[in-house]
């Protein structure tokens, strides 16, 4: 008996581990596809379109780049020329120095050369825009007297110049900017006017020029910095002074004052005025207020460390103008100028915010507040108080409309947020309003850099406008740019790059199929499960599933398993399960076999 149920448990045992059999068969081991090797394209420079850096511009612009581009050019004495042949080793080695940096500090992207007799360093930025579009021009001279270091006269100039270049090159911008150093302008502005006349000849056509020489010495009793225009009409010069004016009144410490040039004694005495001479009326001077108290004008102690000079004023004048550059290229088509602001405000407290306005628009005005109430107050040009809106109750849930207000007369504005109330409150402050900057009647909402008609086109029939191509960065005559089997529209839908061809293999959704893949197949490169039934879109392709349609609960091989059954169980939903077909067959043979052993084995024992 102890051999029979020895035999037995062997039988049973037996019994286990062949019905255990199929399973281990019929499961599906899992495909792996191997890593995508690829190499990332290069950190894209960010490509301004509708989008305000006027402030952030403003941020990155700073003291210290300032004052050490003054104290490197200058502390290695004068800078003198006389003639085209007869200049200082300063002036030749100062001209070298700007050239390198302008280089130097755009990584390569301003494009310098040196032009004219007096050989004045002319760097240009290029703007994005493929098709002829006004430019945007900031220059200082680097020659200065004999007797000076010229920190002031105009190290001021030439560091205005560098730092916003700086700045400006962390971008791309719709239009060209230009960065200009003259030379000879201490003997009769030489070199700004050679320039000039290459522009003319170039058919270059500046929207405004901001000309900067000597910042560092404010009037005690008014600390400002001069921002000069020609006396024509308001677009053409009082506009672009109003403008830094605005941003420094928004941003900074309101130190811009326009000045209309027949209350400037020293207009033609600077290298604006050579290019006002051939026709670029949008020409402005900066220039330090305290001239009268400027005692160190063309003299040896116009050294970059004067512990009189102030820097910090000076940096403020070179903030508003950079972004003031800024702010304009912010326009899109069919965009009016918007503004949004966040801010708290404790009793008693006031905040004000500026625009400039260039003729016939409405004002909207939108807030909603936290905690209290406010007074909104909107102030014309001269300070005319133009509408007030009261409220002593809190208004958080949605935005009030405070006010849509026509204007028509041109210049600065003045919103004021104002808590009367008794609490800390919070504020949401919206507002906008239109602009038209050239004056030609049609607002620059409705136009942009370009004609209105590449709006329109479509070259390559991508469904995207050749001047949405433009903007974008891609060819209007393909339509796939980076030739990466990706259409461009395709890519910009799906949050791709159309200008990285290697992106094409990258797994956006990390799915295990390649962006390339995902558009052949038709599903997203952003869904691991395109038609969200549960089933990974690689699972379904990997069996000829359908990652378009829910197919979640349908059993092709009719194995009584549905494909999400299938899935979890890691299974083929294309091969019938055997393990469930034939577990009753195999169950019988194997107690038929555990049967047959017990028998046999009880007729070898009675025979022994």
């Amino acid at each position: 008996m102890k051999r029979i149920g020895i035999i037995v448990a062997i039988s049973i045992s037996l019994l286990v581990i062949s019905s255990m059999i199929p399973t281990f068969i019929d499961q599906v081991i899992p495909t792996t596809q191997e890593n995508i090797i690829y190499t990332e394209s290069e950190t894209q420079i960010e490509r301004v379109y509708g989008v305000d850096k006027s402030q952030e511009v403003f941020n990155y612009i700073s003291t210290n780049s300032f004052t050490n581009y003054v104290k490197k050019l200058t502390e290695n004495g004068s800078r003198w020329i006389q003639a085209p042949d007869l200049a200082s080793n300063q002036n030749t080695a100062a001209r070298i120095w700007i050239a390198n940096e302008l280089t130097s500090v755009s990584n390569g992207r301003i494009e310098v050369e040196i032009i004219g007799n007096y050989k004045s360093v002319v760097g240009r930025l290029p703007g994005y825009l493929p098709i002829k579009t006004p430019v945007f021009l900031v220059g200082g001279h680097y020659d200065s007297v004999a007797a000076s270091p010229g920190a002031n006269d105009d190290g001021t100039g030439i560091a205005t110049m560098l730092e916003i270049a700086r700045v400006m090159s962390r971008y791309e911008w719709p239009l060209d900017i230009y960065f200009g150093a003259w030379n000879a302008e201490e003997i009769g502005l030489y070199g700004s006017k050679e320039v000039s006349q290459q522009f003319v000849q170039r058919d270059i056509d500046i929207l405004v020029h901001y000309n900067v020489d000597m910042l560092l010495v404010p009037d005690p009793f008014n600390q400002t910095v001069l921002m000069v225009y020609q006396a024509a009409p308001y677009h053409i010069g009082h506009y672009w002074a109003d403008l830094p004016s605005m941003m420094s009144k928004n941003y900074g410490q309101d130190i811009i004052k326009p000045v209309i040039s027949t209350d400037f004694s020293a207009w033609q005495r600077s290298d604006h005025y050579s290019f006002i001479e051939n026709g670029y009326g949008s020409s402005l001077f900066a220039h330090e207020s305290g001239g009268e108290y400027d005692i160190w004008y063309h003299s040896a102690g116009d050294t970059w460390n004067n512990p009189a000079y102030d820097y910090d004023i000076a940096t403020q004048a070179v903030k508003a103008i950079g972004a003031s550059i800024a702010f304009t290229m912010s326009r899109a088509y069919g965009k009016v100028v918007q503004n949004y602001k966040t801010f708290n405000l404790l009793p008693g407290h006031k905040k004000d915010f500026h625009m400039v306005i260039t003729g016939p628009t409405i004002i909207n005005v939108t807030s909603r507040w936290y905690a209290g109430g406010s007074t909104f107050a909107l102030y014309g040009t001269s300070g005319n108080l133009i509408d007030s809106f009261v409220s002593d109750d809190a208004h958080p849930w949605e935005s009030e409309i405070i006010f849509q207000i026509p204007v028509s007369k041109e210049g600065l504005y003045l919103l004021r947020v104002f808590n009367h109330r008794g609490t800390t409150t919070g504020y949401e402050l919206s507002w906008e309003y239109d602009t038209d900057i050239d004056n030609n009647d049609i607002p620059d909402s409705q136009e942009f850099w370009i004609d209105d008609e590449y709006f329109m086109i479509d070259s390559d029939s991508d469904t995207i406008s050749d001047a949405e191509e433009m903007i974008i960065g891609t060819s209007w005559e393909s339509a796939d740019t980076d030739s990466d089997l990706l259409p461009d529209n395709y890519e910009i839908d799906n949050q791709l790059d159309p200008l990285d061809p290697s992106d094409a293999l990258h797994d956006l959704d990390g799915d295990s199929l390649t962006n390339l893949q995902e558009y052949q197949f038709g599903s997203s490169p952003l869904l691991v499960d395109t038609d969200s039934d549960g089933l990974p879109d690689a699972w379904e392709y990997q069996y000829g599933l359908n990652p378009l349609v829910d197919d979640s609960l349908e059993d092709p091989d009719n194995d009584s398993l549905t494909n999400i059954e299938e899935y979890r169980r890691g299974s083929n939903p294309n091969v019938a399960d055997i393990s469930l077909v034939s577990v009753s067959i195999s169950s019988s043979l194997n107690i038929g076999v555990v049967v047959i052993l017990i028998l046999g084995t009880l007729f070898w024992y009675r025979r022994r």
